[in-house]
């Protein structure tokens, strides 16, 4: 950790792939608060070709708000020179295209499997995975032709549990020595080797005067354990090495700060950390979603152990890539009105063109949130094998069809937080994620987690106090139901008895959303009863008191069972009950 003395303020540039955000940080009587906010275009591209010219217009813009003078002589001011200028300059970066990796191993179930997980962990993309496949013979000169034609940034070399298989590891090995030859010398990718621990040496050795070589532990030590973080932490580095410090206007950036880039789903991904420190539960994770323009990023908490996983599609980039790997259908039916399927596709690309455009109709509204709840199911899609929760309460709920308990869930990425409606995010998050049991919903209005996790990395306590000054806002408290019975039948009995007023006695019906008003900042008691049928962590048909918080749209009871009845195709009972669900949140 970098320590920086005598920190009165702070200023985060967050260069993300459509909008650059400056944020300051400013010491107020006893704790950290943001205290202004600017967003310009990212100038990482054409015409300017420079990300050090966003951040420049960015800081121009917030010195007309804050009445102080923050960029003079070409380059942010710091140290802080009595009024003018800040203390330290933060900066936060995805503004780059991701790394282009080769996998190679042995077991496609195993070892492979593994490396899939690692890559997922940063901004990366699989272009080819080699692998025996069972074959007698080892196909080398196919190895190596595709290593050349894929011309990866990197070659993740995994296989073998310490101690176990040799020749074959030393087989693949020889294939990617083989196409490294045949590239020039500055295009060689550079090797992780996460495989046998035995074979480290003459990995080392064949590879090492080729091309750059990485030993790191095996990802599959042992045929029941998975060990993934040195691995995703080698690919890291790599991707800030190759990416990060040669994007376009890097060297002025990097003169203007003496701290350290920082990526930002590791920045996000501490405040995710951070919260689960705070609140302590060992029986419940934490989930922060950061849906973005080009990634969608998703940043858990286990037992204290962390989890980060970049899904390299987001609400503007790479749609028409997805459409074509998953479905146009899967789009269509979260759109509450008839929408044919060309119309959809030319929004899609419509957006792929302009990135920054900022959905105008209601249908517009809903094709854009249509994209977040599918981003979201990908994404998890991928994040859910790589979480270990196994030996702990995180899942009573006896089925793998449904999430682990998450409290609270962190709501953050342009691609969300600008819908119009608080209440139009929250739904989005319940249909994408479809959390179980009591959660609450917390959004990042400012989009400012990544900055403060970034700040936690030269002091966390200005990281913990900005958290504590309210940059999270909460949506509100959602009691899920796990379980099925008929339509309308009541499937919760609830007391709530708010501070100081009267209790109020209601019922949840299943197929739908309640809401019951809980302004931000109040709390109140619920007793809840559910029936039979429907589990909300505390056993099927079990309840109890507990104690819950209100937010922008109040307590939300969603009866609508789990795992979530989701359509292959929208009809008018299915989008009926869209429009109704949507009225019931306050879209």
């Amino acid at each position: 950790m970098t320590e920086v003395p005598s920190i009165e303020s702070v200023l985060v540039a967050d260069c993300g792939t459509v909008s650059t955000k400056l944020m300051l940080i400013e010491r107020v009587a006893d704790s950290y608060r943001f205290v202004a906010q600017t967003e310009t275009r990212t100038t990482g591209g054409a015409p300017w070709n420079d990300l050090s010219v966003g951040v420049a217009q960015a800081a121009q813009e917030l010195e007309g708000i804050t009445g102080r003078q923050l960029y003079a002589s070409g380059r942010i001011i710091t140290p802080r020179q009595d009024m003018d200028g800040v203390d330290a300059f933060v900066i936060t970066l995805n503004a780059v295209s991701p790394l282009r990796v080769v996998l190679a191993g042995l077991v496609e179930e195993m070892s492979l499997e593994s490396a899939r997980r690692a890559v997922a962990g940063t901004y990366a993309t699989i272009e080819a995975a080699l692998s025996r496949h069972g074959a007698l013979r080892s196909p080398q000169e196919t190895w190596a032709r595709t290593i050349r034609d894929s011309a990866p940034d990197v070659v993740l070399l995994v296989g073998g549990v310490d101690g176990g298989a040799r020749r074959p590891v030393i087989e693949l090995a020889e294939a990617i020595a083989l196409a490294a030859s045949m590239l020039e010398k500055d295009h060689r990718p550079s090797v992780v080797y996460a495989g046998n621990a035995a074979l480290r040496s003459q990995i080392a050795k064949l590879l090492g005067d080729i091309t750059r070589v990485v030993i790191v532990d095996n990802v599959h030590p042992g045929a029941e354990t998975e060990h993934l973080g040195p691995a995703q932490s080698a690919l890291e580095q790599v991707y800030v090495e190759n990416r990060l410090r040669v994007a376009p206007g890097v060297e002025a950036l990097s003169a203007w700060s003496r701290l350290p880039f920082v990526p930002v789903a590791n920045a996000f991904s501490r405040v995710v950390d951070f919260l689960w420190h705070r609140e302590g539960n060992m029986d419940r994770g934490v989930l922060g979603v950061d849906v973005g323009a080009a990634t969608t990023t998703m940043a858990a908490a286990f037992g204290g152990r962390s989890y980060i996983n970049v899904y390299n599609h987001g609400t503007a980039s790479g749609l028409v890539d997805w459409v074509q790997a998953h479905s146009l259908d899967d789009l269509l039916r979260w759109i509450p009105e008839p929408l044919d399927a060309d119309s959809l596709l030319a929004m899609l690309h419509n957006t792929e063109l302009l990135p920054s455009t900022v959905p105008q109709s209601p249908l517009e509204v809903s094709v854009a949130l249509a994209v977040v709840r599918e981003m979201l199911r990908s994404a998890l899609d991928i994040a859910r094998p790589s979480w270990d929760i196994t030996g702990a309460n995180f899942a009573p709920f006896g089925s793998r069809e449904v999430m682990p308990r998450l409290d609270p869930i962190v709501i953050s990425g342009g691609g969300i937080v600008h819908t119009p409606r608080p209440g139009q995010a929250l739904l989005a998050v319940l249909d994408g994620v479809q959390p179980v049991g009591i959660s609450t919903l917390l959004l990042d209005v400012n989009r400012a987690a990544p900055a403060i996790g970034a700040v936690a990395g030269i002091r966390p306590l200005i990281a913990a106090s900005a958290l504590e000054a309210g940059a999270l806002v909460s949506l509100g408290t959602v009691i899920s139901l796990v379980g099925q019975t008929k339509p309308g039948e009541t499937a919760l009995r609830l007391r709530i008895r708010y501070d100081g007023g009267r209790p109020l006695d209601v019922e949840a019906h299943y197929g739908e959303l309640e809401i019951w008003p809980l302004p931000v900042g109040q709390r109140a008691t619920l007793e809840i009863r559910p029936h039979r049928h429907f589990d909300i962590g505390m056993g099927p048909g079990q309840g109890g008191k507990v104690e819950v918080l209100g937010g922008l749209v109040g307590l939300i009871v969603d009866a609508r069972g789990r795992p979530l009845a989701l359509p292959r195709k929208a009809d008018q009972g299915w989008m009926r009950a869209l429009k109704r669900w949507t009225l019931d949140v306050g879209g």
